[in-house]
C-alpha cells in the first residue's frame, strides 16, 4: 500500500513538473516571438535611418571658382571649407579634369568642339547627415558665396527638397509604427503571463490562506518571470542574428546599411524589455489574485 502510494505520488509530481516545464517553455517562446516581431521592426527602423544618413551624405554642393583664381587661393578656400564643422569631405576638380569628365559623358571632346575649355574649376563638398536640412544648406551656401574667387554655389534644390520631404514622411510613419508595435508587444507579453498565472491562482491564494507573507508568495513568480524574460530576449536576439546573416545572401547590398553599434543597442533593449515587462506583469497579476476574494476565483 505504502509503495503504491509513493509511486502514485511520484507519478503525480512528475506530471506537475512536466506541466510546469511546458508552461515555462511556452512563456519563453511566446515572449521570444513577440520580441522577435519588435526586433524585426527595430532592424527596419535602423536600416531606414542608415539609408537616410547615406542619402543625405551623398548630396553634393558644387562650389564653382572664378577663372582667374590661383593655386594659393584654391588651397586657402579648400582649407577654409574643410574646417567647417558641417563638412564631411571635399574634392577639388580642376578645369582639365572637369572637361575630361564631361567629354567622357558626351562621347565628344568638349575642348575640341568649343575651341576652348568653358568649364570652371570647382570644389565638390559633401556634408554630415545632421547638417543636411533646408535651413543649414541655405546658410552653408550663403557662407560659401562670400568666399574670395567663388563664382557660384549650386546644389540640386528640387531633388533635395523631394528627398527631405520623403525622408520626413518616412520617419514619421516609422515612429508611429514603432509606438504601435511597442504597445502590441507589451499587451501580448502581459496577456501571456496573466494567462499562466490564472492557471495558478488557487495555489497563490492557498499560500496566502496558510499564512505565507506577501513577498514569500510573489518572489518565486517574479524570479521565474525574470528568467523567462531573459531567455525569451536571448532567443529573440539569436533569431535576429540568424536573419541578419541570411539577408546578405539574397540582398548583398544590404550589408552597407548594417550598423553594429545600433544593432547591439537594439539587442540589449530587447532583452531588457523582455525582463522588465515580464516582471512587472507578474507583479501586478500576482497582486491581483492576492487581493481577490476566494469565491471570486471561480
Amino acid at each position: 500500500m505504502v509503495l503504491n502510494f509513493v509511486l502514485k505520488l511520484d507519478t503525480q509530481l512528475k506530471k506537475v513538473n512536466r506541466r510546469k516545464r511546458i508552461s515555462y517553455l511556452s512563456s519563453i517562446v511566446s515572449i521570444a516571438m513577440v520580441l522577435l516581431m519588435l526586433g524585426l521592426f527595430g532592424l527596419i527602423y535602423i536600416q531606414s535611418s542608415q539609408l537616410n544618413t547615406i542619402i543625405k551624405e551623398n548630396v553634393l554642393v558644387n562650389v564653382y571658382l572664378a577663372d582667374d583664381i590661383n593655386q594659393a587661393e584654391i588651397d586657402a578656400n579648400l582649407a577654409s571649407i574643410k574646417k567647417m564643422p558641417s563638412v564631411k569631405e571635399t574634392k577639388f576638380i580642376s578645369k582639365d579634369v572637369a572637361a575630361m569628365e564631361l567629354s567622357r559623358e558626351m562621347g565628344q571632346d568638349i575642348v575640341e568642339f568649343a575651341g576652348y575649355n568653358p568649364l570652371p574649376a570647382s570644389i565638390e563638398v559633401t556634408l554630415k547627415a545632421e547638417s543636411v536640412n533646408s535651413e543649414s544648406m541655405q546658410n552653408f551656401k550663403n557662407v560659401l558665396q562670400l568666399m574670395p574667387k567663388v563664382a557660384e554655389v549650386k546644389y540640386n534644390e528640387i531633388i533635395f527638397g523631394n528627398v527631405g520631404a520623403n525622408l520626413g514622411s518616412l520617419s514619421f510613419i516609422l515612429m508611429a509604427l514603432a509606438a504601435i508595435f511597442i504597445v502590441i508587444a507589451i499587451v501580448l507579453i502581459n496577456s501571456n503571463i496573466r494567462l499562466n498565472l490564472y492557471a495558478r491562482r488557487f495555489s497563490i491564494k492557498s499560500m496566502q490562506l496558510v499564512g505565507a507573507t506577501h513577498w514569500f508568495i510573489i518572489k518565486p513568480f517574479i524570479s521565474r518571470s525574470f528568467f523567462n524574460g531573459l531567455y525569451g530576449g536571448i532567443l529573440a536576439v539569436a533569431l535576429l542574428l540568424i536573419v541578419l546573416n541570411i539577408l546578405p545572401t539574397y540582398f548583398p547590398q544590404i550589408q552597407y546599411l548594417y550598423n553594429t553599434q545600433s544593432f547591439t543597442v537594439l539587442f540589449v533593449i530587447l532583452i531588457l524589455a523582455g525582463i522588465i515587462v515580464s516582471m512587472v506583469s507578474s507583479w501586478f497579476s500576482t497582486n491581483k489574485y492576492l487581493k481577490t476574494k476566494i469565491e471570486d476565483l471561480y
